[in-house]
């Protein structure tokens, strides 16, 4: 059974990666490999990290149309990055999550 330290260790990695913007599998990935864990003990610990940016966020007092705000911005910015580099499935993924985000479509009036 790990340490109390080694648990802090895995779940202050985790968090610096999801910060990051790694996906929650490619973390439990990288721990699982790194600190040759059960895929279950790094999903566990990848949870314990998402609850401490919960946290975060609930103490800052975040704003939820603060963060579609954002959302939005980056969506559109990766659009916009796409279109200057010929990347048109980069477009397409970003204007498509926006539609997911904000209900742009016909259909979902």
């Amino acid at each position: 059974m790990a340490h109390r330290v080694e648990i802090f260790d895995r779940v202050k990695q985790a968090h610096a990666k999801l910060l990051e913007g790694y996906s929650c599998t490619a973390v439990v990935t990288q721990l699982a490999e790194s600190k040759g864990l059960s895929r279950r003990t790094a999903q566990r610990t990848v949870q314990q990290a998402y609850a401490l940016i919960r946290e975060d966020i609930d103490q800052c007092n975040v704003e939820r149309t603060d963060l579609i705000a954002q959302a939005i911005h980056l969506l559109m910015e990766s659009a916009r990055m796409g279109l200057a580099q010929n990347n048109p499935g980069a477009v397409v993924g970003a204007v498509s999550q926006l539609d997911k985000l904000c209900g742009l479509s016909a259909s979902r009036r």
